[in-house]
């Protein structure tokens, strides 16, 4: 139950490879490529995971929020979000999740 700071170690998935919903969810505009996400969110994503799932900050600048603490983040940077139910992604905000 841990997030922590890290290098991805591979290429990243480009924003066109993602199929993206017509209606904004949880205000954020989604795109899905399998299991990952695109998210560009104004202010607040939820997700949940029970595994490990690798988040990319594209832009923007905020925290994670999880039931253990915050951890800030700024854009370029890359986590690893391990067992941690339910998280949030605070701040206007462009990310990907990678989730194995």
């Amino acid at each position: 139950m841990k997030i922590t700071k890290t290098e991805l170690g591979r290429e990243l998935p480009q924003e066109k490879d993602f199929i993206f919903s017509e209606k904004p969810v949880q205000g954020a505009r989604l795109g899905k490529a399998g299991n990952d996400l695109y998210i560009v969110s104004p202010r607040r994503y939820k997700l949940y995971t029970d595994k490990t799932d690798t988040v990319c900050i594209l832009d923007g600048q905020g925290h994670f929020k999880w039931a253990r603490g915050e951890t800030n983040f700024a854009a370029g940077e890359t986590f690893l979000v391990q067992e941690c139910g339910e998280y949030e992604v605070n701040g206007a905000c462009t990310f990907i999740v990678l989730r194995g």
